[in-house]
């Protein structure tokens, strides 16, 4: 992993905030959708560079936070 858990709580919340999770895949979040939003935002210097394993947990925990607070579709 390159980026630290603060970093990675920042994103998260961003991408929540914007609804790059959405359309919801089977009640859990756009993984492609957010894959794209990251990779513009490296591309346009918004975000720091990354590793894949980085945005997987980012992935996880976007997910993780549909679980626990729900989400509308």
């Amino acid at each position: 992993m390159l980026l630290n858990a603060e970093s990675h709580g920042a994103i998260v919340f961003h991408i929540l905030e914007q609804g790059y999770h959405q359309p919801f895949v089977q009640g859990l979040s756009n993984r492609d959708q957010i894959q794209n939003e990251i990779v513009k935002g490296i591309y346009s210097k918004e975000l720091p560079p990354m590793a894949q394993e980085d945005v997987d947990c980012i992935c996880d925990l976007v997910d993780t936070m549909i679980k626990e607070y729900g989400g509308k579709s």
